[in-house]
């Protein structure tokens, strides 16, 4: 579901009014900082189309690219505001990162057949042969791919041209199918830095997910078999020690209990509702006692500001963005029940007629309250300017994750440009937090 476009004079309206209002997060104060994000976002693109990052640009434009289209803004129409065309925007975002494509020789595992289309390929966004950003990378640019909405839309640029998009998203999905950890270890179902890494670690196994989960909205599925090999790798990375207290439920790094925190955590409940974490295909079942025990951890944990590189969740943009992934796939967005231990004050804080205070409310308010003037967040660590800016417009924006748990044997293939005014915009966020 894509959110319609604002037209500029609804826009300028929005910041008149936002610009009297000392509250925060109402629903078009909410909208403002999506629109100031965004506009910093497009005068910050770089001359290739891509946006900085010191770690990768490919994966800083991939996170760029889904703001801007899971806002409505399509390639190819025309839609200007203080001098960007954010049609033009998303284009060169798109031709950037398959100008980064490579193919990638893949055959049959000892799990299934991971070639859904049968052409022996996958496809990564990193140039070359295997890097330690390949998982990385490639699970953050497929969503952008998969959220334009146009599966018959041709690549003209790079190694994919002549490719539908939908071409590409199956054999990136199939990319990710071949390189999951193979059984006779206790890494079995996950991934690390590259296909077939041989360890895998749960920072990196989230982006596989995610991405086949994003690739979901061009038809395309991963094989069963991947989401029944991720259940070893799920059962195994989680910390369980019954207490109910410390770090019981939370997820660890490469074994049950290492560098365990929020990020790791919340990229745990994706991959539980990926897999259906044992429940017949029902993911959304919160009966199961490890999906309560990582939702009360989560609990614990959600005052957490920066601590080091990994830890922590407000303020740290890696980790609010896995938690809110995990959080929407599982809980949804208007839950109450589970997470209660709030940043802020929910007395304190002014909502529209009809909200309800929630953990993606106080998500909201953090975010607008911490918007720098430019239209940016700081970011933290390795996670600043494109990166942390693109995903607090997402979490912002009420991002649906598509989670339709469906899998079927063999992955199969199958304009969306609204302009409407700026109640139609908040109304479609309205229905994205009722879903």
């Amino acid at each position: 579901m894509k959110k319609v476009l604002l037209v500029l004079s609804c826009l300028l309206g929005l910041l008149l009014v936002v610009a009297s209002s000392a509250t925060a997060a109402t629903e078009a104060e909410k909208q403002a900082a999506i629109d100031a994000g965004l506009e910093w976002l497009a005068s910050n693109q770089e001359a290739a189309g891509s946006w900085y990052d010191a770690d990768s640009r490919t994966a800083a434009t991939g996170a760029a690219l889904l703001s801007f289209l899971e806002e409505g803004y399509s390639a190819g129409t025309d839609v200007i505001i203080n001098g960007n065309n954010y049609g033009d925007v998303v284009g060169e975002g798109l031709n950037y990162v398959f100008s980064q494509a490579t193919t990638y020789a893949i055959g049959v595992e000892p799990t299934g057949n991971p070639d859904g289309d049968g052409d022996g390929l996958g496809v990564k966004f990193v140039l070359g042969g295997n890097n330690s950003r390949d998982t990385y990378v490639t699970g953050l640019v497929l969503p952008a791919i998969a959220a334009t909405g146009t599966p018959g839309a041709v690549v003209t640029t790079g190694a994919l041209s002549g490719m539908t998009y939908a071409e590409v998203v199956q054999d990136t999905v199939d990319y990710f199918a071949y390189g999951q950890a193979d059984p006779g270890n206790v890494y079995r179902g996950g991934w690390r830095y590259y296909a077939d890494y041989g360890q895998a670690d749960n920072s990196t196994a989230q982006w596989p997910v995610i991405a086949s989960l994003f690739a979901g909205d061009m038809g395309v599925s991963a094989p069963q078999f991947v989401r029944d090999e991720l259940q070893y790798w799920i059962d195994y990375v989680q910390y369980r020690d019954g207490s109910g207290t410390g770090l019981d439920g939370s997820s660890g790094y490469d074994r049950p209990l290492m560098y365990n925190n929020a990020a790791k955590t919340g990229g745990l409940l994706v991959e539980m509702a990926f897999a259906g974490e044992d429940l017949g295909g029902t993911a959304y079942d919160l009966l199961h006692p490890d999906l309560l025990a990582a939702l009360a951890y989560l609990d614990r944990e959600w005052q957490g500001t920066p601590s080091g590189t990994w830890y922590g969740n407000f303020g740290h943009p890696y980790a609010m963005w896995s938690v809110y992934k995990g959080l929407e796939t599982t809980i949804g967005l208007d839950d109450t029940t589970y997470i209660t231990n709030y940043f802020y004050d929910p007395t304190t804080v002014t909502l529209d007629v009809g909200d309800t205070y929630t953990w993606w409310e106080d998500y909201c308010e953090w975010l607008v309250l911490n918007q720098g003037a430019s239209g940016a967040w700081t970011g933290y660590s390795y996670w600043d300017g494109a990166l942390s800016t693109a995903w607090n417009i997402n979490i912002l924006a009420a991002t649906e994750i598509p989670n339709g748990n469906e899998p079927v044997p063999e992955p199969a293939t199958m304009v969306l440009f609204g302009v409407g005014l700026l109640g139609l915009g908040m109304i479609n966020r309205r229905r994205k937090k009722d879903q």
